[in-house]
């Protein structure tokens, strides 16, 4: 099975981000990919009535491949989704905030699924890196194969700072950690193969903690007794 994941890089309107995400789809279809992941743009939004992708394509003059899964996260509401998706088995998606909560992952969890894709819309390169240090952890408990899906080039406290890869089995086997316009992939088994047995889940590293509980208007748990006295 080919998974490609696309990292598209901003562009300055929606009729550019159609364009190129377009051709960047039509690309990877054409060179045999059966599993294609967008990350969160804001032109997939805009075009959420009904499915976005054969608009993307109209906008370079082609047709959707329709033996292609093709995978939008715009069109998931934030938090764990959970799905059986052709070809790639038991899925959960997450999306946003979700993908830094311990709470919401040990739902994810509980499925069992097979393949994780992570949309944590990243504000910073800083929260990009360890997004990627996540799923390298989840990579060997959650599910065996674990997918970030970003955009790049965003406004510092914006979504979209890169951090795209794909985590296999505890391995980071394709990443573009970068602000430019990227396609990784990767050739998986199907069924996907999994940690056996599977580890514990990770902690959520601290940078991540602080944006959920500042985005929740909480304190983030330090980990230690507040009151030393």
């Amino acid at each position: 099975m080919r998974i490609a994941v696309i990292q598209h890089a901003l562009r300055t309107d929606n009729e550019q981000d159609a364009v190129a995400l377009g051709n960047a789809i039509a690309d990877i279809c054409d060179m045999g990919a059966e599993v294609v992941i967008l990350p969160t743009v804001p032109v997939l939004a805009d075009l959420s009535d009904g499915d976005p992708v054969p608009k993307l394509f109209a906008a370079i003059g082609e047709e959707r491949p329709e033996h292609v899964v093709i995978i939008n996260p715009a069109a998931a509401p934030p938090g764990v989704n959970t799905a059986a998706l052709p070809t790639l088995g038991s899925t959960a998606l997450i999306v946003g905030d979700a993908c830094m909560d311990y709470q919401e992952i040990l739902t994810a969890s509980g499925k069992k699924p097979s393949v994780a894709i992570l949309i944590p819309q990243s504000e910073n390169e800083l929260q990009a890196e360890a997004v990627l240090e996540l799923a390298i952890g989840l990579s060997q408990s959650l599910a065996g194969l674990v997918i970030i899906a970003e955009s790049a080039g965003a406004d510092p406290g914006d979504p979209g700072h890169g951090g795209t890869a794909i985590v296999y089995m505890g391995e980071v086997v394709a990443e573009a950690m970068g602000e430019e316009d990227a396609t990784l992939e990767f050739e998986v088994d199907s069924p996907v193969p999994q940690p056996e047995p599977r580890g514990l889940l990770p902690q959520i590293p601290t940078i991540l903690s602080q944006r959920l509980a500042h985005n929740e208007g909480t304190k983030p748990d330090p980990g230690y007794p507040a009151d030393l006295n």
